[in-house]
């Protein structure tokens, strides 16, 4: 059996079950370094902590473990690294989620040019189904800006608005599909590569395995679809429609979805 949720209310009484279920980013984090999957140094962070300046660079990148908060880009917040060492609770404003007791992440900055953007490879079992690139319309503060601007710059690419299109890039899919192997119990990822800026080195943040990223027709995509359809032009049920076959025909996924279901059938069924 396979499920996108970690829960449901079917008696399963034998057999093989995969199914989606989240799992901390730092879990992740690990995952990825067990299985030389490059991704940017990650830690826990603590108010006060000290940094090595050779693993997280000028740059970092505060985030909130909270997955529901990270999903929307709350919280995501960059700084540089020095004055974040310096920096006590209170020097946070008083609205900043870091004072709801929530454990926070900080990470090396990956630097993916003036409109921060991303690459989103949907994978099953490891078979790239389909992919994208996502770019912020409006542009990050200078790197070279004083502390106050850069703190306060949006730069979590799901903070703001962005343009989107369906993309075809061979490294990422094969570092998509290295990402699918380091996590074969899982069916459905959502994983989210960074490309960059100067050198084209590549990074994969996170892989979303909590199973809410099939798009094709998942409410959290509603806007997605939305966007790729054009509802602006054809009208959000036509745009639903058009999205959903863009992302069907980009790779021929409920064929490659199929195939790999008969494949795990095979293989496991008992």
């Amino acid at each position: 059996m396979v499920s996108f949720t970690a829960r449901f209310d079917l008696q399963v009484r034998r057999g093989t079950i995969l199914r989606n279920l989240p799992i901390e980013k730092l879990v992740q984090y690990k995952t990825f370094l067990s299985a030389g999957i490059p991704t940017p140094p990650t830690q826990a962070f603590k108010i006060g902590m000290t940094l090595d300046p050779f693993l997280y660079g000028e740059f970092v990148l505060i985030k909130p473990m909270e997955l529901s908060l990270t999903s929307k880009g709350i919280g995501v917040q960059l700084f540089r690294r020095q004055r974040l060492e310096k920096m006590k609770l209170h020097d946070f404003p008083p609205d900043h989620p870091i004072h709801r007791n929530q454990g926070y992440l900080v990470q090396r900055f990956v630097d993916t040019g003036p409109n921060p953007s991303f690459h989103r490879v949907q994978t099953f079992f490891g078979k790239v189904i389909y992919s994208w690139h996502s770019t912020l319309q409006f542009p990050r503060c200078p790197l070279d800006a004083p502390d106050e601007e850069i703190e306060r710059t949006i730069i979590a690419s799901q903070g703001g608005e962005k343009d989107r299109a369906l993309v075809k890039e061979p490294d990422i899919l094969e570092l998509a599909e290295k990402v699918g192997a380091a996590f074969p119990t899982i069916p459905l990822l959502a994983i989210d590569v960074l490309r960059e800026e100067g050198t084209g080195k590549l990074s994969v943040l996170e892989c979303n395995p909590g199973g809410n990223t099939w798009h094709f027709s998942s409410k959290i995509g509603e806007k997605l679809r939305l966007g790729f359809g054009n509802a602006k032009v054809n009208g959000p049920g036509r745009a639903h429609q058009i999205a959903r076959r863009m992302f069907m025909e980009q790779y021929g996924a409920f064929d490659i979805v199929a195939r790999t279901l008969v494949e795990k059938t095979n293989r496991l069924a008992s």
